[in-house]
């Protein structure tokens, strides 16, 4: 197989973890490229289900596993992740040397810039994630390979000191950071390209979702790095001809979690429900998702800008047992409509979506083989999006996945 990249396409939570576990088994490596542990991709196998914030999704496969330097890494996460893995599937990771530490200190910082933003919050995770990509842009971050060098500590804690947060146990933290790290760092756009020379394949797992990109999402409302497909290169330090293909996940409906414009937003009993049937509550913080319509407006703009050549479709169940669907094809704004995202995109709080309901969807059942109305949403998508669906999710659980 070749190199193949799993992106979200909307504002995250699509079903990634998922997606990356069950493709895993056809890989050498599964290596993450960017975000840190405000990111909760969920696996569920049988009754047992285990979140990764910083591990990739394919560690309870066996592979080997990779984070790169894109990734900010929280030693006390990732080590708290390690010890719920299986003694043989420890030794199969490597954190690339040049990732950015999370400290405590960030942490702190997260929630101190969350308060400032008063009535306008972005709705961060308040995991230091942020803090950690800006230090980096401000050459002051600790890096992994810094824990074995004569990294400048006391530049650091004054930094913290003028924003008034207690530096104290920094050095500490450093030291059980160093325990941890030493022995698992490494160059992991070196070990891709000797994987891809031995003719392997690694399986790419970004995080969050397409439009909460730093650049191309919906800013101010979005997360501290990038989350398109493009940024593979960047983040494992490959060359674009590694990249491999992109799959893109989608739900069958949209969520957003945290602050920002939602143009198909539900509210009330209706959402409620959606929200229940569908566990609609965050990986990482457990906060109740704000669910909506499916976007295909947005839809539409992050397949083209991730070139995303194959789709999977998550929760598609969900929707037979809300009994009702519908789609956004376009925005309304001052009497005109617009179907173009970019040209949206500084509007979105204003816009009215314009709705259409192309068919019902009683019957999702898969327990008979694939259910005739999920035939219907699988060509309507790929008549929509131009982009062949290859998987279906109809459940949490590893095996309810069906493979066109």
């Amino acid at each position: 197989m070749t190199n193949l990249s799993v992106v979200g396409l909307q504002w995250g939570d699509e079903g990634k973890g998922k997606v990356v576990d069950y493709l895993a088994g056809g890989f050498d490596a599964v290596a993450r490229y960017s975000g840190g542990s405000n990111a909760g991709h969920t696996v569920v196998i049988g009754t047992s289900k285990h979140t990764f914030h910083l591990l990739p999704s394919g560690a309870l496969k066996g592979k080997e596993l990779l984070i790169g330097a894109g990734v900010v890494v929280d030693p006390v996460t990732l080590k708290e992740e390690l010890a719920l893995l299986p003694d043989d599937a420890r030794g199969h990771l490597t954190v690339d040397a040049r990732c950015s530490l999370v400290s405590p200190q960030d942490k702190e910082l997260d929630g101190v810039l969350e308060e400032m933003r008063g009535a306008t919050p972005i709705g961060t995770t308040k995991r230091g994630i942020g803090p950690s990509y800006a230090l980096r842009a401000l050459r002051l971050s600790p890096r992994v390979s810094d824990l074995v060098g004569e990294f400048n500590f006391a530049s650091l804690s004054g930094f913290y000191q003028r924003l008034s947060i207690d530096p104290a146990g920094l050095v500490a933290w450093a030291d059980e950071s160093r325990k941890l790290l030493v022995e698992i760092m490494g160059d992991v756009g070196k070990r891709v390209v000797e994987i891809d020379e031995k003719g392997g394949s690694v399986l790419f797992e970004g995080s969050q979702g397409t439009l909460l990109d730093l650049l191309h999402g919906s800013y101010p409302y979005v997360t501290s790095t990038h989350t398109t497909a493009s940024y593979i290169p960047v983040g494992l330090g490959i060359p674009p001809s590694l990249a491999g293909k992109s799959l893109g996940v989608a739900k069958a409906y949209t969520t957003r979690v945290g602050s920002g414009p939602f143009p198909t937003e539900i509210k009330g009993d209706l959402a409620e429900r959606i929200r229940s049937v569908g566990n609609e509550y965050g990986a990482t913080t457990g906060r109740p998702r704000r669910v909506g319509w499916l976007d295909l407006v947005a839809l539409k703009y992050a397949v083209k800008l991730n070139g995303a050549s194959e789709l999977a479709v998550s929760k598609v169940d969900v929707l037979s047992r809300v009994g009702e669907f519908r789609v956004c094809v376009a925005y309304r704004r001052d009497g005109s409509d617009v179907s173009d995202f970019q040209r949206a995109q500084n509007h979105l709080g204003q816009v009215e979506p314009v709705y259409e309901s192309p068919f019902p969807l009683h019957d999702l059942s898969f327990t008979h083989g694939f259910p005739r109305d999920g035939k219907k949403l699988v060509d309507y998508l790929e008549d929509q999006l131009k982009t062949r669906v290859r998987l279906v999710s109809y459940g949490e659980e590893r095996s309810m996945t069906v493979e066109l």
